[in-house]
Parts: C-alpha cells; structure tokens; sequence
C-alpha cells in the first residue's frame, strides 16, 4: 500500500513539472488607456501608441486589431514577437469635424489562451475650430456658398403669393457678377447684390405666386443662376412647395351647395401575386354633392404605377366615375404599397389619398 501511495505523489510530481514546462505567449501591455487630453480641431490627425511585450516563454503572434471607427487607423508589429521582444499598436486619430468628448476603442486578438482579446481606449477631447463666415454658408457651389440651396415654401393657398431668401456668400477671390436664367414664370427673384466682392454676403429674395404656377398638391422646379464663377459658373437652385386651395371665399350656403367625392372603397389590396404580373383596378367614386366635382390632380407615388388618361374629369350632382390604375410589379419583390393621390375641389375633402397594396413574389 505504501508502494502504491508513494507512486501516485510521483505521479503528481511529474504533472506538475510537465505543466509548468508548458510553452505560451503571454502579452502585457504598459498602458490600455491613451488620453490624449485636450486637441485642436484644425491640429490634424493626432498619432497615440501602446507598447507591449511577450513576458510568455513561446512566440506571440496578433491575429487582429480592429478599432470601433472608421475615425481611429492602427498600424501594428505584424511579426512573430519572440519572448521577452515587444512590440506597439499605433493609433491615429483625426479630430477634423468631431468636436466635443470622445473615446474609442481598439480590439486587440492574439495568440496568448489566457488573453485571446483584449481592449484599449484612446480618449480626450477635441476643441473646435474657429467659425468662419464660410462655415454659415455648408451648401458650395463653386466659389459661391449658400445656406442651403433648396427653398421650401410649404404649404401655400392657389391664390396665395409667398416671398421667402436665399442667403450666398463669395468664398472666392475676385468680384464675382449676377443674373438669372431659365427663371420659372411664377417665381420673381431680385439679388441684392448683382456684383458680389470677395467675402461678401448677399441675399436673394424670391416670390413665389401659387396662382401663376396652376397646380396643387406638391410641386418641385429649379431655377439657375448665371455667374463669371471660374468653377460651376451655372448654380442650380431649387423650390417647392404644397399648392392647397383656398376655400376661405365660402359662406355656409356655398359649402351646404358644395361638391362631395366618395369613394367606394380608399384601399384595394390585390394579396400575393408573382413579379411582373401587371395589377389593373378600377377606385369607383360618386359626386354625392350638389354642384360639379372637379379632378383637378391625379398623382401616382411611382412611376411603375400610372392612370387611365380618360378619367372623366368634371362629374354633376349624382354622377359616378372611377380612376383605373395600372401597377407594373416588374423587378419588384415584397411587400408593396403603393399610392394614389387624388385633388378635387371639395372642400370637405380636398385631398383623398388611394392605396394599392399585396405581396410580390419572385
């Protein structure tokens, strides 16, 4: 028995010294944390490095390092690092447009069992850069610089007539002259400044007459601005807005007189169908008021969609009529939901929205 009990303490003995004859890599880092305190905006890219070494007793090899942005760039010893050797991660961090508090992170993998990742954090702050009176202006068109250049007029009555501005800038370094061409006939634009010095400001005012324009619902168009600008001396400008009408005009008898659109169904759902099959319906609606309901606008939210041309348009008291869209489901997979808008002139319900919905499978 004592034979027995003397060879097992062996045993252990010689489990122990092959452990601990075991070969690893082992990766200490001096520092996990880079703080790189307070830096410029404008300072340019701002350089950190975290320095390791392989206190193991077997080569040390990095898989991988991989930062939490697009904004941080490391560089890394790629080699085998024998033990007792070191090695460094650089990190780049660009503080152009990000000012304000930060701290990432960059994902270090290896080859040490007991340490396969490990993560560090480079932090600090970036102080911004001093505003320029370009920097009001994020919208360049050349040397010439706007606010923005699309002017939303929202919603705007048809007999209504709206003025609103574009703010510009000259970013470049000659005298730079202004005028305007292919200018919309409903829209009248003046320019304070026809001749604009370097690194002047100026604006142009711009009226917009919703009567002149004849259409509703939402409308988009472009003007130019014609310049001696050496670069893009055309500068494309746009406008829009939700032409509504006005039913401000009508007294209580003008409204208990007025036209009504109704409609026997708002929503057609056509279920599941293959791609490529073309949907075709027919949204049947009555004039259920007392005077001519007139379609003044269909207006489908697709292209894939379109509309019977022969839609009677003006329907008396009582009469009925429907609009026959089309719905061409080529190249199309999914879920569809498609719509219809349609304009009258009941004043009730001046805008009625039609959907055409199902599922396209391939």
């Amino acid at each position: 028995m004592k034979t027995i009990s003397v060879s097992i303490v062996s045993l252990i003995m010689l489990l122990s010294v092959v452990a601990s004859a075991q070969k690893k890599a082992t990766i200490q880092f001096q520092d996990k944390v880079y703080d790189y305190g307070l830096i410029k905006e404008n300072s340019g890219p701002a350089k950190s490095v975290f320095k390791f070494v392989n206190i193991g007793n077997d080569t040390l090899k990095l898989t991988g390092v991989r930062t939490s942005c697009g904004c941080t760039a490391s560089n890394y010893t790629k080699g085998p690092i024998a033990p007792g050797a070191s090695g460094e991660i650089e990190a780049v961090y660009n503080p152009a447009g990000r000012p304000g508090p930060f701290s990432k992170s960059i994902t270090v993998t290896s080859n040490d069992p007991d340490n396969s990742s490990i993560t560090l954090i480079i932090k600090g702050e970036v102080q911004p850069k001093p505003r320029t009176v370009a920097d009001n202006y994020p919208n360049k068109i050349g040397n010439l610089f706007f606010v923005n250049n699309h002017k939303s007029f929202n919603d705007i009555k048809d007999s209504e007539i709206k003025t609103d501005t574009f703010r510009l800038y000259n970013n470049g370094k000659a005298p730079m002259k202004i005028s305007f061409k292919n200018t919309p006939s409903f829209l009248k634009l003046e320019i304070l400044d026809s001749i604009m010095k370097p690194e002047m400001e100026s604006m142009i005012i711009v009226t917009y007459d919703a009567k002149e324009r004849k259409d509703y619902g939402y409308v988009f168009d472009k003007f130019y601005l014609n310049t001696d600008d050496i670069d893009q001396p055309d500068k494309l400008l746009y406008v829009s807005a939700n032409i509504i009408q006005d039913f401000s005009w009508m007294q209580e008898k003008d409204i208990k007189k007025a036209p009504h659109i109704l409609f026997e169904n708002e929503t057609y759902d056509y279920g599941t169908i293959k791609t490529g099959t073309s949907v075709k319906y027919g949204f049947k609606f009555k004039n259920t008021g007392k005077s001519v309901l007139k379609i003044l606008k269909i207006k489908a939210s697709c292209g894939c969609t379109t509309i019977d041309e022969n839609t009677k348009k003006e329907l008396k008291k009582g009469a009925s009529s429907e609009i026959i869209v089309d719905f061409n489901t080529i190249g199309r997979v999914g879920n569809q939901h498609k719509t219809i808008t349609v304009i009258t002139n009941d004043p009730d319900k001046p805008v009625v929205v039609l959907h055409l919905q199902g599922n396209v499978e391939k």
